[in-house]
């Protein structure tokens, strides 16, 4: 019997593989006797022809649905059923959690939601146990749609990503692309050693879908999966994609002691939050830890208060300046047009940048079982139904264009995230020649300081905005964005 696990995402940048679906992979395997394979086709640089083909001999199709690739997901689920009507399709993911009963009701080709997380829920799947005793997910019993219990949260201890599963055809070659050129000629791994986080800010999702419970693996079992990965694979940097590292600092610690004692010849990166302890993070710099990505999103108090961020201005500021003078290269995370939002607290955000070393800066895009999705529900600017309708863009933009309550438009929003970055590589040549090599970084440079200067002027934003409009701007995006990260 054949289990197969899509990312069914084949257009555009994958920056990192779903390691949900190689955490589900790994239990299916190993406890029962299941063939499994798991498939991230941009990863893989495979098309939809050739993952149909895969699915076509399989008994159950999984597919991980995020909002951004909801479109795509259950246009590819439609497509297995045909290809393969006896197969059952399974489909999970960030964005099906409150959405269960709607995915099903429009799309009668997807056969079963899993809801959460989906390990245990899977393989009680694949083992034939009946759907009705089948805790976490939402199916049909013939025309009824039938939304069994939640699933209580797992024991994450008893979870682990096989990564023989997936390294040789998807992960051999995989970088961190955010990291500086002299980082990336060693091998890199995603890895992940908690779930989950306490805090509520009001853009996220992870505090319903994790019930506000943060839970990490010991640090005995990070240490020891981390050294075997090492060994077997010649892993010289982690990358951890945890939603808070840092989740109890006596872990924390602990970690750090159990690592230097195995005096591991490894570099790795996590994502903290403003006001971690200097003491702390002295420790991780002092066995490996080289990158830290902080979650700003605003640099204005009124606006960290409003999207409950528990956070300071002062208290962002402090922390940054600890990580550069303990010689992290560091990554700031920011977004604009958050609800309330104006352009004196953009500015406010925008002074922020020269604290770090690289920052990602996002149009705020609006996610169901958020804080902010349910209070956009309440005063009618949005319904369940709009996740739905394909005359849509696939991300769900809070500007005027589609909410009244928004202060920016899309084309302005746009026009500020472009010109901030050119700005910033123009301004910082030293951190683009560190971040791309030397090689590649003379080649950008000029071409990003004319982009900069071309967006200063009328003529040039109006040019840029028509370019934006056609659909060759996306697929030019696609390619630059790849020749940036080779």
């Amino acid at each position: 019997m054949k289990l197969l696990l899509v990312n069914p995402y084949f257009q555009g940048v994958t920056w990192a593989p779903t390691l949900g679906l190689g955490f589900i992979g790994t239990y299916v395997k190993e406890n029962s006797n299941w063939d499994v394979e798991i498939v991230e086709p941009i990863l893989e640089n495979l098309n939809e022809k050739q993952v149909l083909a895969k699915a076509g001999k399989a008994d159950i199709v999984g597919l991980s649905c995020y909002t951004e690739s909801r479109f795509q997901c259950f246009s590819f689920a439609k497509k297995v059923k045909e290809v393969n009507p006896d197969c059952k399709v399974v489909v999970g993911g960030p964005h099906v959690n409150s959405l269960d009963r709607q995915i099903l009701e429009h799309y009668p080709f997807v056969d079963i939601v899993v809801r959460f997380e989906g390990e245990e829920a899977m393989l009680e799947i694949v083992s034939g146990k009946p759907l009705k005793e089948i805790k976490g997910i939402s199916w049909r019993s013939r025309d009824k749609i039938v939304r069994n219990p939640d699933r209580p949260l797992a024991d994450i201890n008893r979870l682990h990503y096989d990564y023989a599963l997936t390294y040789e055809r998807i992960l051999k070659n995989w970088k961190d692309v955010e990291t500086p050129h002299e980082l990336r000629k060693r091998k890199h791994i995603p890895i992940i050693a908690s779930r989950g986080c306490p805090f509520k800010c009001t853009f996220c999702a992870t505090p319903f879908i994790c019930r506000g419970v943060w839970r990490s693996i010991t640090p005995e079992k990070l240490v020891e999966q981390m050294k075997f990965l090492a060994d077997k694979y010649k892993i010289g940097y982690f990358r951890f994609y945890d939603a808070l590292f840092i989740g109890d600092l006596k872990k924390t610690a602990r970690f750090c002691s159990l690592l230097k004692e195995e005096k591991l010849d490894v570099n790795f990166r996590i994502d903290i939050r403003a006001g971690t302890p200097r003491d702390i993070l002295e420790k991780l710099r002092k066995v490996g830890c080289v990158i830290v990505g902080v979650g700003v999103e605003s640099g204005s108090n009124r606006i960290l208060k409003k999207i409950k961020k528990g956070a300071t201005r002062d208290q962002i500021i402090k922390t940054i300046r600890n990580c550069r003078e303990l010689g992290y290269w560091s990554i700031g995370y920011f977004m604009v047009s958050l609800p309330g939002e104006a352009y004196e607290d953009v500015e406010m955000t925008l002074s922020l940048f020269k604290y770090f070393d690289v920052f990602n800066f996002q149009f705020f895009k609006v996610h169901p079982d958020t804080e902010i999705y349910r209070d956009l529900k309440s005063r009618g600017e949005i319904d369940d139904e709009i996740w739905f309708d394909e005359k849509r863009e696939d991300e769900l933009f809070y500007c005027k264009d589609n909410f009244p309550s928004a202060f920016f438009a899309r084309k302005e929003a746009d026009l500020i995230i472009h010109r901030i970055y050119l700005d910033f590589d123009r301004d910082n040549p030293k951190v683009l020649l560190r971040r791309h090599g030397l090689k590649k970084g003379i080649m950008i440079y000029p071409l990003e300081f004319a982009l900069s200067g071309m967006l200063k002027t009328r003529i040039g934003r109006k040019a840029f905005c028509r370019v934006k409009d056609m659909n060759v701007y996306d697929v030019m995006l696609s390619y630059y964005r790849k020749f940036c990260t080779i």
